[in-house]
């Protein structure tokens, strides 16, 4: 009688574990200084920001940390960061690859972030805000190559892609769905 009681009680210890289970709880961290760990477990939860936010247009701290880890991370825990199982930190690895003047395979890891669907990011912007794929993200606003969306003021950036590079992303970006572009 004791045993059917312990089975069932203990499956649903499993159960109730198993469903608040995080990905990131078992994430490697070998290879990450601690600096760079501190930076990414504070900025997980903010999603990405243009800069200025809300009604009185305020800078929040998440837009100084992102671009600090994009300046301070190396080349090798940026690329460790691509496999981050959350999608803000993806995005922030992803995108400080492409910052790197001295990172080589650009068109490379582009490519692997327009088909790194598991997570998305959450862009905000203004006083709104928008999920989206992380490639999504990099093409529209950090690349700025995508001819279908809006322009933005000033001169496009230049990361030193070719326009046969541009053109292969735009193609394998144009077959994946979008997620704000409805």
């Amino acid at each position: 009688m004791l045993f059917p009681i312990l089975t069932i009680i203990g499956i649903g210890i499993v159960l109730v574990l198993s469903s608040f289970y995080e990905k990131s709880w078992t994430y490697n961290w070998n290879g990450i200084r601690g600096q760079i760990k501190d930076s990414i477990k504070v900025a997980v939860y903010g999603g990405i920001s243009t800069g200025f936010v809300g009604y009185d247009a305020r800078k929040p701290a998440q837009f100084d940390r992102r671009y600090w880890i994009m300046k301070n991370a190396t080349e090798s825990e940026l690329l460790k960061l691509t496999e981050y199982p959350n999608g803000t930190i993806k995005t922030i690895a992803y995108e400080g690859l492409i910052r790197k003047s001295e990172f080589k395979e650009k068109t490379n890891i582009i490519l692997e972030a327009i088909t790194d669907t598991e997570y998305h990011m959450y862009l905000q912007s203004g006083c709104t805000g928008t999920p989206m794929n992380i490639g999504e993200y990099l093409v529209d606003f950090v690349l700025q190559i995508d001819d279908r969306s809006p322009p933005f003021a000033g001169e496009k950036p230049n990361f030193g892609l070719t326009k046969t590079d541009e053109k292969l992303i735009l193609t394998e970006y144009r077959k994946v769905p979008s997620l704000w572009k409805k």
